[in-house]
């Protein structure tokens, strides 16, 4: 019964199916009933037939089933539309749940035993639930974790965002945390980003969290500073941040080092999403937007996106590990002998607008939407155009969904792809 109140869509085929089965019930009995009378007017040596009462009897039934199923649908659509709709689902992931993509939910609750389910709000409130979680929305920026683990992303102008859970009520205050849940109730709250206030259930104090800090709220609704720990919501990272899938090298940017040019590695190209969802005061220029594949620098297919797009960035960092003894000035130029070549694709759940590839553009982007990339500085963050096997290559789906990163990397010189990606509140 709790799958069936998370999908209005098969409550009401459930109720449909009974009406429909009790309206057999009811016509067979009257059948019954004509048998059992033709029975005894034939041991009477009566005609066997059915007289225009009995017709009458078994019509009126079936009619006055009709119309109870007729209210019961109606009432049933009426108290739909009258529920008050403030969440989308945005996406899930291998979840038992009967919710579907772009389904829209008002006061409700959530209970999923696997998987993950990714939530926009109409303020543009995200939060991404791994199961097992029972997650309760009360109302627009109002909610109750009862268990399992949940991240939320605030933006600016949502701040207050609330999440209640059995021992403390978490404020936003316009920020990305995390919530977790164990098997005795107890309340484990982290800080990604920004702060948050966490207020006891009794309201005897409360504390204000900032970027890396971690509290527990036990079962006396006491405070207790905890060790950040991020590991617990390394898996549901990718959805909550709108990656729908990737294949190959690709692999979250861990929180620290926050400069983006200290995260190097051989074998992985970083995938770090890069703040919140932004309306453009301004438009944006990019390098790629047309689908294909892109070998050289006369393929580019060079726009602006409007000013007033909703969007949300994501830095592709292919870096390799700088051995050299001394790093305090990097090389004019690559060293060829030291050439590393990886190669990932990397799925969106939502349309990429376009790709900046050019160094110049990727520096006057950063101001806009990098946090870490632009506070260090990085020698050969662009893309190597030129068509020759040490060259780079980017490929651009035809659903416009999925970027495919063939990468060559020299040394201290690393490659980077912003890539933007369509945030439109879509109701």
């Amino acid at each position: 019964m709790s799958r069936l109140k998370e999908h209005p869509e098969e409550m009401r085929r459930f109720v449909e199916a009974n009406v429909r089965d009790q309206m057999l019930r009811d016509a067979a009995r009257g059948l019954m009933l004509l048998d059992q009378v033709n029975e005894v007017t034939s041991s009477l040596h009566q005609p066997q037939r059915r007289s225009l009462k009995q017709i009458i009897t078994v019509v009126a039934s079936l009619a006055a089933c009709l119309l109870v199923a007729l209210f019961l649908f109606e009432k049933s659509e009426r108290r739909e539309a009258a529920i008050e709709t403030f969440v989308s689902v945005a996406s899930l992931y291998q979840t038992d749940s009967l919710l579907q993509n772009g389904d829209r939910l008002g006061s409700r609750t959530i209970e999923i035993q696997r998987g993950f389910i990714h939530l926009q709000f109409d303020d543009g409130v995200e939060v991404t639930l791994q199961g097992p979680a029972r997650y309760e929305l009360i109302g627009p920026g109002k909610t109750r974790l009862h268990a399992g683990l949940l991240t939320a992303t605030v933006p600016p102008g949502a701040e207050g965002f609330q999440v209640s859970t059995p021992t403390a009520d978490v404020v936003d205050l316009g920020t990305a945390f995390g919530i977790e849940i164990d098997a005795e109730g107890i309340a484990e709250v982290s800080v990604f980003d920004g702060e948050v206030e966490v207020i006891p259930t009794n309201q005897q104090g409360k504390r204000l969290l900032h970027e890396g800090e971690a509290v527990r709220v036990n079962q006396r609704h006491e405070i207790e500073t905890s060790p950040f720990d991020a590991v617990a919501f390394e898996k549901v990272w990718p959805v909550a941040s709108g990656v729908a899938g990737s294949t190959g090298a690709f692999r979250f940017a861990p929180h620290w080092p926050r400069p983006m040019g200290l995260v190097q590695s051989d074998t992985d190209i970083f995938v770090l999403p890069e703040g919140y969802a932004q309306l453009l005061n301004k438009p944006l220029g990019v390098n790629i937007t047309a689908p294909g594949k892109v070998r050289v620098a006369a393929e580019l297919s060079p726009s602006d996106i409007p000013a007033g797009t909703r969007v949300k960035s994501f830095l592709l960092q292919f870096k390799p590990l700088d051995l050299r003894d001394d790093r305090a000035t990097p090389p004019n130029q690559p060293n060829p002998d030291e050439l590393a070549r990886i190669v990932g694709e990397i799925t969106f759940d939502r349309p990429v607008l376009g790709l900046i590839v050019v160094g110049d553009d990727l520096r006057a982007s950063d101001g806009l939407f990098s946090k870490r990339g632009g506070q260090f500085p990085q020698k050969g963050r662009a893309l190597e155009l030129s068509g020759t096997p040490r060259d780079d290559t980017v490929t651009l789906s035809e659903d416009r969904r999925t970027v495919k990163l063939d990468l060559a990397a020299h040394g201290a010189f690393g490659d980077q792809v912003r890539v933007i990606v369509d945030q439109s509140l879509k109701n």
